[in-house]
């Protein structure tokens, strides 16, 4: 709840918070928006708050999207001591610029000063305009929230780096239908998509049976 994030951050006395929204496992562009505000921003944190709730089919289980998380946070990926991790109890609505406002509104409440939005914040498909979130922002004015902006974000085996894709063909685009489609087939991830541990995990809980997505 609001209440308890903002003890924490004043407990822990940071003042410059950034806030990331997901639905989904941690995978390696993640991390690297993740940890690129981070230090862009001169951040004292992260709070990475997962949605938990009502999901649509295909969208993974709540608990093995956490659990990814706290794989990263126990390796290390994350600079000591400025993480936290917490769940959101909502749903997705899909809307576009209308629900990245509510998503950005809900942690300027969490006690987040800034707040990651990524090439299609809260849509659906192709539904959206890339560009839609950003001048929907900028037309709304000071929210009391900074938005973080990125584009899309892709691998580029020559640099071994993740870069802005900007539609080049030597940069291997990272889809979370891709990720989904290869754990169900038993298929071989690159590792550019997600660390091994992460992957693993998923593996692990898809042949031991468990419901890994929601139906």
């Amino acid at each position: 709840t609001p209440a308890k994030t903002r003890f924490l951050f004043n407990h822990k006395r940071w003042n410059r918070v950034v806030g990331f929204h997901t639905r989904n496992p941690a995978h390696r562009v993640h991390e690297y928006i993740q940890l690129s505000a981070l230090e862009n921003v001169y951040a004292d944190g992260i709070f990475i708050n997962p949605v938990i709730g009502t999901k649509k089919a295909g969208d993974f289980q709540d608990d093995l999207i956490l659990r990814s998380y706290e794989i990263l946070i126990d390796k290390g990926v994350y600079p000591e001591g400025k993480v936290v991790l917490g769940s959101f109890s909502t749903y997705s609505r899909y809307c576009g610029p209308r629900e990245t406002v509510f998503t950005m509104l809900c942690r300027k409440n969490m006690g987040c000063s800034h707040f990651i939005i990524g090439r299609d914040h809260a849509g659906v498909g192709s539904f959206y305009d890339p560009e839609s979130n950003y001048r929907f922002l900028e037309n709304l004015g000071d929210l009391g929230i900074k938005p973080i902006f990125f584009k899309e974000i892709g691998y580029s085996p020559i640099k071994d780096e993740f870069v802005e894709a900007n539609n080049s063909k030597e940069i291997t685009k990272i889809s979370g239908t891709e990720i989904r489609d290869a754990l169900r087939n038993n298929q071989k991830l690159p590792d550019c998509f997600m660390r091994t541990e992460v992957k693993g995990m998923l593996s692990d809980s898809i042949e031991q049976g468990y419901e890994v997505f929601h139906k």
